[in-house]
């Protein structure tokens, strides 16, 4: 349906929308103007006044679509007091934010929860959150069941995805298999947009963080990767026994979903040989790399394929440079399926956890022996050079 300026129509509110002027999440609809624009309208603010507008005039790279895609997602529900058991530590929720003498929605994690017998018309339990955004970004607060919604999965309203199909056909975007290319733009995002019409907005519920902070040490001066640049733009950790099939969207998604950061994801080739494939997660600031490794590195879980397969981060750098190599695909065939799909969190106290602390301490047994060989190797190979030439 059609409006414009201050024509009076029917809407429907059904869309929770991040706003670009004070990033807080409100309840909104969105109408799709001439097949030129998307106006988005606020249930609380219904003066075109307040209004924000997306002409396709407005994007110019992929990443442009991707931020504007995950600025939407489906109504946040609130909790029942007889429903609290449903919030659990490391859930991503909407939270009420009332700071600054106003009431705002920003996402947080859940901390902790400290529960408390009640009856099931009240709630007595105090939820711990780490605000992901915001006013209060990185700070923990604590507060009642009655300031937490629910978000909620699954597709969006179809102008939303209509506007971005046309954006798509304005920028000329084709799905290919994820690559990396040469001298990328910063501004250019290496991986296949997400499915528009699947449920893949910012339509999010899983764990983050977790309760530590793990922060290591940051180079800027590795040299993986075709060479980096202390001007680089990219920052990114490298991941280690990866299922060879798995997709780079999948563990893109992933990320995303647990951390509400998306990033660009890859997965290198490997050897017939390897059992494993190695892989990177890049994102344009270290701010966001930090976060992303906290969860990565939280150990009190691991990051399991459906077969198990633990993530493994075997060096704690968090390295920054740009991607500069000629390799046209970095997603190689595999004969094993279906085995990277189905990602996954599996927490300290179970048995998945156990099976998974195995699989990972015999790749870190494995990468050990290989470090070893290879520091080997480096001292066989420099008595075989020139007295002149030795380093």
């Amino acid at each position: 349906m059609a409006v414009s300026g201050d024509t009076d129509a029917v809407v429907s509110y059904n869309l929770d929308y991040r706003s670009k002027k004070d990033d807080a999440w409100y309840t909104s609809a969105v109408v799709l103007e001439n097949g030129k624009q998307l106006r988005v309208k606020f249930r609380d603010f219904v003066d075109s006044y307040f209004d924000e507008i997306f002409s396709i005039a407005d994007f110019s790279t992929k990443s442009d679509l991707q931020e504007f895609i995950h600025r939407f997602r489906r109504v946040s529900v609130p909790i029942e007091d007889n429903e609290c058991s449903r919030v659990i530590a490391d859930m991503v929720v909407c939270a009420t934010y009332k700071g600054d003498g106003s009431v705002r929605f920003f996402d947080a994690i859940v901390d902790a929860v400290h529960y408390k017998e009640h009856t099931p018309e009240k709630c007595l339990c105090t939820y711990l959150l780490v605000w992901q955004h915001g006013p209060e970004e990185g700070n923990i607060t604590a507060t009642s069941i009655e300031d937490i919604c629910l978000i909620i999965p699954g597709a969006v309203d179809p102008q939303v995805t209509g506007f971005a199909k046309l954006v798509k056909e304005k920028l000329g975007l084709v799905y290919k298999r994820p690559f990396l290319s040469r001298k990328t733009s910063p501004n250019e995002t290496l991986d296949e947009l997400q499915d528009l019409d699947s449920a893949g907005y910012s339509s999010y519920v899983g764990s983050s963080e977790g309760k530590g902070r793990f922060y290591p040490q940051l180079s800027d001066h590795d040299r993986d990767l075709g060479g980096v640049k202390e001007t680089g733009c990219h920052h990114y950790i490298i991941l280690e026994n990866l299922e060879k099939d798995l997709s780079p969207t999948s563990m893109m998604e992933f990320v995303h979903v647990q951390t509400s950061i998306t990033p660009q994801a890859y997965l290198f080739p490997s050897l017939s040989a390897e059992t494993f494939a190695r892989g990177a997660v890049v994102v344009d600031s270290r701010p966001k790399l930090k976060r992303i490794y906290e969860f990565l590195s939280n150990p009190n879980h691991f990051i399991v394929s459906s077969s198990g397969r633990p993530w493994v981060i075997a060096e704690a750098v968090l390295r920054t440079g740009t991607f500069d190599t000629n390799l046209q695909s970095c997603q190689p065939l595999s004969e094993n399926k279906n085995t990277g799909s189905g990602l996954r969190v599996v927490r300290l106290g179970t048995e998945e956890y156990k099976r998974a602390k195995q699989r990972k301490d015999l790749y870190m047994e494995f990468r050990k022996h290989l470090n070893g060989l290879l520091q080997r190797l480096d001292t066989e190979e420099k008595k075989c050079l020139p007295s002149g030439a030795k380093k």
